[in-house]
């Protein structure tokens, strides 16, 4: 089969990701620091999903750049969480950056879209600012640990590695300033996307929901450039979140101890990275079911009963697949009037 390649090189590449996840994970249980491991573990586990990328043909730039950000991302987020509207200021900002790096550059998008999840996750954790730099310094710790395990991995394998050069970002920004100055404007797709990140926090906030970040995350990951592939999006993410809720948390009530529960994630986060690589996009469904079961089982390391987990997973993507589909429908019709606007003042 022509597929078969490709799936056993996915494996391997998962396979590569798995220390140092286990390495976290384990030394979390052992030493009585789950929270503090699972925080450190997503550092680890957005590299994972990144390992079969590059940028400018480099795997070691991606990741390295992934990680700062991440850092920034983790430690900006803890503080504006503080406050409601500089937390959602922040969040617009990314959201806006977000929309426009997907006509610009796919590997810097993607690490815009680790950075924007890992803002709206710290800003629901938020804290002092001792308690912003321990959640930053956790989650570049995991990014570092998985970074230094696939460098060395890297080095062995024919794997697109080219050393790290400062000048990567000199000729992205080149890039972005000459080529592709004409589309850094307010489109409506970013200003869209920006009113329903708002609408997506604001309805978080008011209607008190618990671990509401996932609203935002669904926002950004189903929004896409046209309506039939955003609703695709939102359907199969709600569907495949409602049967990952149902089945993480039955698989918990069955077997609560905290080696099944450690266990059960790091295997579903070895699934859900590896599939992503090159089988998402048969799939979306089958991807956001994975992620929902390695989410459940994660968090409930953190002693929270699995059920308040899944409900409160699949509340917080119904809302943001809703907000999707909103952004995207007055995308639509802004962008619909002003050309027939234009094309009136033109004939006129």
């Amino acid at each position: 089969m022509p597929s078969e390649p490709g799936i056993r090189h996915d494996i391997t590449l998962g396979l590569y990701c798995l220390p140092a996840i286990i390495i976290i994970s384990v030394a979390g249980y052992l030493t009585d620091h789950v929270a503090a491991a699972s925080i450190e573990t997503g550092g680890a586990i957005t590299l994972a999903f990144g390992a079969n990328k590059t940028w400018g043909g480099s795997s070691l730039s991606l990741l390295a750049t992934t990680v700062a950000g991440l850092i920034f991302s983790a430690w900006l987020g803890s503080l504006t969480g503080n406050i409601f509207s500089l937390y959602v200021a922040g969040a617009l900002l990314y959201t806006g950056l977000y929309v426009v790096m997907a006509n610009i550059d796919v590997s810097a998008w993607w690490m815009l879209q680790q950075w924007t999840i890992t803002y709206l996750v710290s800003g629901s954790f938020a804290g002092t600012p001792e308690h912003a730099l321990l959640r930053a310094g956790l989650v570049g710790a995991g990014g570092i640990l998985q970074m230094i395990i696939l460098v060395i991995i890297f080095q062995r394998r024919k794997f697109q590695l080219r050393d790290f050069s400062p000048g990567t970002w000199k000729r992205f920004l080149m890039h972005f300033l000459v080529k592709y100055k004409h589309r850094v404007h307010l489109q409506w797709s970013v200003i869209c996307g920006m009113l329903g990140m708002t609408g997506a926090l604001t309805a978080v906030h008011l209607l008190n929901l618990t671990n509401g970040y996932w609203a935002g995350m669904t926002l950004l990951i189903c929004l896409r450039n046209n309506y039939r592939d955003t609703l695709s999006r939102v359907q199969t993410r709600v569907l495949g979140t409602l049967t990952g809720c149902i089945t993480a948390a039955g698989l918990i009530d069955y077997c609560s101890s905290s080696l099944f529960i450690m266990a059960g994630f790091i295997i579903t986060g070895f699934a859900a990275f590896t599939f992503s690589y090159s089988m998402i996009n048969r799939s979306y469904g089958l991807f956001s079911f994975l992620i929902t079961t390695m989410v459940v089982f994660m968090i409930s390391g953190f002693g929270i009963p699995q059920t308040g987990i899944a409900l409160h997973r699949f509340e917080s993507t119904a809302l943001g697949g809703a907000t999707a589909i909103l952004a995207i429908i007055l995308t639509r019709m802004a962008t619909r009037a002003q050309i027939m606007k234009v094309s009136r003042s033109g004939t006129g």
